[in-house]
């Protein structure tokens, strides 16, 4: 097995684990950020921002911050809808990653940044589309101009 393929089945089974626990049909990245601060008692504020971001070139951050006992998520606001519910949920991914939890799973690769940045992002897909609803959803599909287009 790739080290990547091993990032992305452990990224996967961690989103899907924590969406299950949440308890409900179709969590939203509320739900996820309630269930963050209640499950390891930090607190997490999300912030919109198009100049703080802008000079950095991302789409989001990230960070500890003391006053808070908690983090501060950073989404670039000039991105579209749909890539800032990615960012937030990559970036909670971080603080997942980074609360020195025991995940059962160890490989080197997810210690390096290029190791860190593919679980975060897997994570996100996995728990904004997890694979169980994707192929639900993909299936219920008839028309086949959709097809054609995927």
């Amino acid at each position: 097995m790739k080290p990547y393929e091993s990032i992305n089945i452990n990224a996967e089974k961690i989103a899907s684990t924590i969406y299950s626990n949440i308890g409900e049909e179709m969590p939203s990245i509320l739900s996820l950020l309630k269930w963050m601060e209640e499950s390891f008692g930090i607190r997490i504020e999300v912030f919109y921002s198009e100049n703080k971001l802008a000079e950095m070139h991302c789409s989001g951050l990230v960070h500890f911050e003391p006053t808070i006992n908690g983090y501060r998520i950073w989404i670039n606001s000039k991105d579209y809808g749909f890539r800032q519910n990615f960012t937030e949920c990559h970036e909670i991914a971080h603080i997942i990653r980074n609360m020195s939890l025991k995940y059962g799973f160890s490989t080197g690769e997810i210690y390096s940044k290029w190791g860190e940045e593919r679980f975060c992002d897997r994570f996100a897909a996995a728990f904004l589309m997890p694979a169980d609803k994707f192929i639900h959803i993909w299936k219920t599909i008839k028309e086949p101009i959709y097809l054609k287009k995927a």
